[in-house]
């Protein structure tokens, strides 16, 4: 009789998880286990945080075996999101099932509950930066970059067994995010329309060309705010001149000229904010490449600018 008990037996397995609809990864009763994911950051803006979409983590009951009971649960650990070192210096926290929870976050926040069915659940875990009321450098994260890690645990209603699932975000892409509440013309789109122009009518010297739009920038910031700040100006540099802003036809570009200097791409030029507002004009200038004539049709290209402090 002891022997058929033994003979129906299952095992039941700690736990299956995967990332973005990969492989599931066997999480073995009572182990750590490390999962390094590249993730394809979505910067998407909160009312006071900037959420670091990209991951879609889920897990599941390895295998049936055991009472239809049996349960999985899945809780925040010990300091359970470590932003990564581009996030230096800056608030974070983690969204779990649409809740906000800042660092430090206790552990043993409920995330999933898994039951033993199969069924894949989704770990609704999201990081965030928390907003500014201030003109913070912008964060520039490059590829690879380490985003921070997240730590789970995962216990059950059927064992004493503890297992630690740590989650290492890296960045699969380059991206850009100013945590601050301060913006550069509400943040609305600036708009550059130079129209139609003759070939011969473009000059390849930024502060000589006929071909220019003057734009004026206002900057707003939360609360009284007193305060130097950058405005840098972001983009794809032209393969012909790396000070320009690169245009679909190769042989022109656009300069940024403020106070008769040209502001190169990637550069940025000084200004200031008093109580909380500030406004300067600049002025868009279309250059071509020296010697030759672009061909007739439909240009455009595209920057960002982005205040920051000194």
């Amino acid at each position: 009789m002891l022997l058929a008990l033994a003979g129906i037996t299952t095992t039941v397995k700690a736990a299956d998880c995967r990332i973005n609809g990969g492989a599931w990864q066997r999480l073995n009763p009572g182990d750590t286990a490390r999962l390094t994911v590249p993730v394809t950051v979505r910067l998407t803006p909160a009312p006071d945080r900037i959420l670091l979409e990209g991951v879609n983590l889920e897990c599941r009951f390895t295998e049936f075996g055991g009472a239809p009971s049996f349960e999985d649960y899945w809780a925040t650990s010990t300091s359970a999101w470590v932003a990564g070192p581009k996030f230096s210096g800056q608030r974070t926290g983690v969204r779990i099932n649409g809740t906000d929870q800042n660092n430090p976050i206790r552990a043993g926040i409920r995330v999933a509950t898994i039951r033993n069915n199969g069924a894949g659940v989704p770990i609704a875990v999201t990081p965030f930066i928390l907003l500014r009321n201030d003109p913070s450098n912008p964060i520039d994260v490059r590829t690879g970059d380490a985003l921070g890690t997240l730590t789970l645990d995962q216990t059950n209603n059927y064992d004493s067994t503890r297992t630690r699932l740590l989650v290492t975000y890296n960045a699969a892409n380059n991206f850009t995010v100013s945590p601050s509440t301060c913006t550069i013309n509400n943040n609305n789109p600036i708009v550059i329309d130079f129209g139609s122009v003759h070939q011969r009518a473009i000059g390849t010297d930024p502060l000589t060309t006929s071909i220019r739009r003057d734009r004026t920038l206002t900057y707003n910031c939360s609360g009284p705010i007193n305060s130097a700040i950058t405005i840098t100006y972001q983009g794809t540099p032209s393969s012909f001149n790396p000070n320009l802003l690169m245009m679909t036809h190769p042989n022109l570009g656009t300069a940024l000229v403020r106070a008769g200097s040209a502001v190169r791409v990637g550069g940025s030029f000084l200004t200031r904010i008093t109580n909380g507002v500030g406004q300067d004009t600049v002025t868009f200038a279309l250059v071509t490449l020296a010697g030759s004539l672009p061909a007739t049709g439909a240009v455009n290209g595209s920057g960002v600018l982005v205040m920051g402090v000194p």
